[in-house]
């Protein structure tokens, strides 16, 4: 009956804002497990001054998991950053049509991603999927420009949004080896 407007500008600032929310959960993580991995690593060498070295080596190989983590997780914050960089030059030139379907699909690829399980970030990485589809949607329904000049082509968005691919094959294609 009643039916939202499909603004894609709404939606893209909708889904910056889910973006930069996911970015900070994100860092919060990112944060709590550095925080963690350097207790860890006192306790190490508390214990190999004292020659436990069982008990070392197995705070050697949680240190090893959670460094393994680390990387993930900065390797999501690179992704998130390239994508907000996208969604901030759409806002800004009021060109929606391609980069939308981009950063869609971009979002779909990330969901492969097993750090975006964590059930702190599940939830707002779930809110950013419903976003980037409506805003791919919303730009396609849409596909007059607001303003009355046209704009060159974004390279530096796409060079952008390139990379962010190149960084989530690499992810997965170690996911999947490992």
């Amino acid at each position: 009956m009643f039916r939202r407007s499909r603004d894609p500008l709404r939606k893209a600032l909708e889904t910056l804002y889910h973006v930069r929310l996911l970015r900070n959960k994100i860092d919060m993580l990112y944060n709590r497990v550095s925080e963690r991995r350097g207790v860890l690593f006192e306790k190490l060498t508390d214990l190999e001054s004292k020659g436990e070295k069982y008990l070392a080596k197995r705070y050697a190989e949680e240190i090893a998991k959670l460094d393994k983590l680390l990387a993930r997780l900065a390797a999501v914050q690179l992704i998130l950053e390239k994508i907000d960089l996208a969604l901030q030059y759409a806002i800004n030139m009021r060109e929606f049509s391609g980069l939308a379907s981009e950063i869609n699909n971009l979002v779909k690829d990330m969901s492969k991603i097993p750090e975006l399980n964590i059930p702190d970030l599940n939830l707002v990485f779930i809110e950013l999927q419903a976003s980037a589809r409506e805003l791919s949607e919303a730009s396609e329904a849409n596909n007059i420009v607001d303003i009355n000049y046209s704009i060159p082509e974004g390279s530096d968005v796409k060079r952008i949004l390139e990379e962010a691919r190149e960084v989530m094959k690499k992810k997965l294609e170690n996911e999947l080896t490992v």
